[in-house]
């Protein structure tokens, strides 16, 4: 709101620069003045386009940006305007004064001169008697080149203020393209901060990327090895003896256990019948022994046939149970 009240400010102030600069037709001989209020003008112009640039960066309503550019063309117009029709205005009293100065106006027809027409046109005549005709040539070729004189200054003059129009207009324009330069300059600026800025923000994601790979590695190991805990205690706890007692019963069942465990049974086995063959050897021997001396040799063949016999059944009986 700042902004706007100050660009009103300067819009009241060129209006009244305008009503001061007019109002310096009814001042003789004060051209100063109006070149002093002319240069209020155009700082005041400049002033205003600067609070519109200010504004266009600033404001985010388009609207009210519009409304006060569309003011300052307005006003660069009716400047323009005021320049033209006081230069008219300047040529026309110049032009008034050198008609005035040089007797070049015309007569006025009054009806109270006519009556004195004929006594003044007498007199015209008795002083101008000796005149020749080829200096009235003369005088009225000086008219018509003095006619040709006005037409000419005035001509040059309405290029002047045309010139000085836009002179000022190019002023303006330099101004504006110094301002637009600087507005450049800090872009660019700007810009390159921006490519900075960039340039770290693309490190600084790299760097979280690489983070990001190795937490994620981490998070996973972290997770594998809690999963392997949760087992090992879940298996400790809940599963091992019930799968214990599983296979156990698929063993049972089977016979896998016999199965594998069947060439150690078998070794265990001969090795007993062996010792209890030693046993029943040894036993065999003693009562041989014994008995050899009480018997006679027919005895012993019957005894050596029955033993023979014994272990021949005891034999057939372990290779039947293997």
């Amino acid at each position: 709101m700042e902004i706007h009240s100050r660009l009103d400010h300067l819009q009241k102030a060129i209006y009244s620069n305008f009503d001061n600069l007019l109002q310096t037709l009814d001042v003789q001989d004060d051209d100063n003045s109006a070149a002093i209020i002319r240069a209020h003008i155009n700082q005041n112009l400049v002033e205003f386009k600067d609070y519109l640039r200010i504004m266009e960066s600033i404001s985010k309503d388009d609207s009210t940006y519009r409304i006060y550019d569309l003011k300052y063309k307005s006003l660069k117009q009716k400047f323009r305007k005021v320049q033209l029709y006081l230069n008219e205005e300047q040529q026309a009293k110049i032009q008034q004064y050198r008609l005035v100065h040089f007797n070049l106006l015309p007569e006025p027809n009054n009806t109270d001169t006519e009556s004195n027409g004929g006594s003044l046109q007498s007199a015209r005549d008795q002083l101008f008697s000796n005149r020749s005709s080829q200096k009235t040539a003369e005088a009225s070729i000086a008219q018509q080149i003095n006619q040709q004189n006005t037409k000419i200054t005035s001509s040059l003059q309405k290029s002047r203020d045309m010139l000085s129009t836009t002179i000022l207009q190019s002023e303006l324009n330099i101004d504006a393209i110094d301002q637009q330069t600087k507005d450049l300059a800090k872009l660019n600026e700007s810009f390159i901060q921006f490519g900075d800025l960039l340039n770290k923000s693309k490190g600084i994601i790299k760097f979280i990327e690489k983070q990001d790979k190795s937490d994620r590695q981490r998070i996973y190991l972290s997770m594998g090895f809690f999963i392997l805990c949760c087992c090992w205690v879940l298996y400790r706890r809940v599963l091992r003896r019930p799968l214990i007692i599983l296979f156990w019963s698929l063993y049972k069942v089977f016979n896998i256990f016999n199965w594998i465990l069947g060439t150690g049974s078998r070794v265990k086995t001969t090795e007993s019948e062996v010792d209890t063959l030693s046993v029943i050897a040894s036993t065999t021997a003693v009562v041989l022994s014994a008995t050899l001396g009480d018997a006679s040799e027919e005895s012993l063949t019957e005894i050596l046939e029955d033993f023979v016999s014994s272990v021949t059944t005891t034999s057939a009986r372990l290779v039947d149970e293997l």
